[in-house]
């Protein structure tokens, strides 16, 4: 039996040359078959356009991402700047705050020269009501005196 199988085994490996031009022939259109269909479906209007439409999106993905990356570059340098107005008016409230208590420290010293003034300009005044009396009572004395001098100049006249 197994010198049969051989012998069967021999005989398949010597197939005709036709036979396996046929096999080769059906392999081959099994193959191309739906290898031509997929290259006429590729190659069809719709296909094409369908790969245009997809060029053309992402070429209008690559710009539209491009002006993103514009618009958070100008969107970092405005919070960059803002960050700096900010710290800039932190710093302007203090110096005004510090400029606002030393104009409330200057007051307070115009204030007290201010009070100083008036006091001295009351003791001005009650100065000078004491001098203005004390020269009305000169004065008087004054006469009283030029009185005297005139009584006393007139006697040594008669009495001469």
């Amino acid at each position: 039996m197994v010198d049969h199988l051989n012998e069967s085994l021999l005989r398949c490996g010597k197939l005709p040359r036709c036979v396996c031009f046929l096999l080769l022939l059906v392999t081959l259109t099994v193959i191309l078959v739906p290898l031509i269909i997929f290259a006429v479906r590729a190659n069809s209007k719709g296909c094409t356009d369908g790969l245009q439409a997809e060029r053309e999106c992402q070429n209008l993905t690559r710009y539209v991402q491009h002006q993103l990356t514009q618009a958070q570059e100008v969107l970092h340098k405005m919070e960059v700047q803002a960050a700096t107005c900010n710290q800039t008016v932190v710093t302007l409230r203090d110096s005004l705050k510090m400029e606002q208590a030393r104009v409330a420290e200057l007051q307070g010293e115009v204030n007290i020269l201010n009070q100083k003034l008036e006091d001295t300009l009351e003791e001005v005044q009650r100065l000078r009501r004491g001098s203005e009396a004390s020269a009305e009572n000169n004065s008087s004395s004054c006469w009283s005196v030029l009185f005297a001098v005139v009584v006393v100049v007139v006697l040594k006249a008669l009495l001469i």
